[in-house]
């Protein structure tokens, strides 16, 4: 029986149903839920695509090590003796702060193993989300090269790119924007745009 073509069934049928729970939250305004939905979301999108991966390859697909003894595991020496640090769920990132009027992404990096961040300041998102709603209106799709350079509205000089896409990793996270692979983003509840983006960010944990 092809096992692993069954349960990448399964996974594809649980990452559609978040979606449509993620919408359903993102409409009625409940964006802390979006948030956290969203992260189950992208981990079943990346359990997916894993599976996929090795399914092209013929190889095995990595899958948790699940413990089959009923008493929990305790430390043992061996524990203590390695000092390792806890290891970090990749699925986590990013996740996202406020902090006064800054936007913060925190993400994981596989080569340092360690966490890092960028900021952006909220000018910046709604500067941001101007731009996409000048260029998605009819649900149309626009590219970033449509929306950079930003430019900040105090002074008119160019916002640089990578607090930018702090605001559009935020914004894809939380349902507000749908990417279409590489020709880019559209917004697919418009009217309410400029309002949900406005409650996402009063509803972001302070950091």
């Amino acid at each position: 029986m092809d096992f692993l073509g069954r349960a990448t069934t399964i996974i594809e049928h649980a990452e559609a149903g978040l979606r449509d729970l993620l919408a359903e939250a993102a409409h009625s305004g409940d964006y802390p839920t979006v948030v956290r939905i969203a992260a189950w979301a992208r981990t079943m999108h990346d359990l997916r695509s894993t599976a996929e991966k090795g399914g092209e390859s013929g190889g095995n697909v990595d899958v948790p090590k699940v413990r089959t003894t009923q008493q929990p595991r305790t430390r043992g020496p061996e524990d203590r003796k390695s000092g390792s640090a806890p290891r970090h769920k990749e699925s986590e990132y990013p996740k996202f702060f406020r902090q006064k009027d800054e936007l913060i992404r925190l993400a994981w990096s596989k080569r340092e193993k360690k966490e890092y961040n960028h900021k952006a300041s909220y000018a910046v998102l709604r500067a941001l989300a101007n731009a996409m709603k000048e260029r998605g209106a009819g649900g149309r799709v626009f590219s970033t090269d449509e929306l950079l350079p930003l430019r900040s509205v105090a002074d008119g000089s160019d916002v640089p790119n990578y607090q930018a896409y702090v605001g559009i990793a935020l914004l894809k996270q939380t349902g507000l924007i749908d990417q279409h692979g590489r020709k880019g983003y559209s917004i697919p509840r418009f009217e309410e745009f400029e309002t949900a983006v406005e409650n996402v960010w009063k509803q972001l944990p302070s950091h």
